[in-house]
């Protein structure tokens, strides 16, 4: 098969014509408002293919050599913006879902699908989870204690009490705890029962008020007095 003579390397004089138009790259990055230092790479090769096609096509010369670099240039921008727009994309299981009460990609990891989550990120460093192993002893374990937010929220089910209010140090905090209950909310079924939302660092459990049944009036008899 025959060697395609634009990949082959620069001779001395299209050295020397790269080198001379080298410029052209920081150019055309400063027009696109693209960093140099991390598109460089990008646009160099298909800049130097640039220099071999104006040596190799003679009709190429009619043009400026600015404008044969600048098509190039951005075929190769056009090229890797596709290839990063199809690559999966990396998220935190902490952020929150947009349109949704402060509810996170974490609390909607069912448990058929926990094996696919091999790691999240705290406190800049990656931390190593595990599913189904071998529990270690340990003396006072109590595996499965409700907190003590739940344990509030149940006795609040069964009083008649019309709204309750959880006040943490920060928004934060808030925040984290308004999404656990959210989650806990739904998977107990309590959505008929009460509405969980946040407002700074208080979150708030509000009793479901049923709607009451608009009154039917009956219909009047016709007809005047006799």
């Amino acid at each position: 098969m025959k060697a395609d003579p634009l990949n082959a390397p620069l001779t001395d004089e299209e050295q020397r014509f790269a080198e001379q138009n080298h410029y052209l790259i920081g150019k055309y990055l400063k027009i696109r408002k693209l960093p140099l230092d991390e598109w460089y790479d990008v646009v160099i090769f298909r800049y130097l293919r640039s220099v071999k096609r104006w040596f190799a096509i003679p009709e190429l010369r009619k043009h400026n050599f600015e404008i044969i670099a600048f098509y190039a240039m951005k075929s190769a921008i056009s090229g890797e913006l596709k290839k990063q727009e199809r690559r999966i994309k990396t998220i935190s299981l902490d952020e929150v879902i947009p349109g949704t009460e402060d509810c996170t990609y974490g609390d909607s990891v069912t448990y058929e699908n926990l094996n696919f989550v091999q790691y999240v990120e705290k406190g800049g460093e990656d931390m190593q989870i595990s599913y189904n192993v071998e529990l270690p002893k340990r003396n006072g374990f109590r595996g499965g204690e409700k907190s003590d937010e739940v344990k509030a929220i149940e006795m609040f089910i069964g009083s008649a009490m019309k709204n309750m209010c959880f006040t943490y140090d920060t928004p934060d905090e808030a925040k984290r705890k308004c999404s656990s209950l959210q989650t806990y909310r739904r998977k107990q079924e309590h959505t008929e029962i009460y509405e969980v939302w946040r407002s700074d660092n208080q979150v708030f459990v509000v009793r479901v008020v049923p709607e009451q049944p608009v009154p039917v009036m009956a219909a009047g008899k016709k007809g005047g007095r006799k």
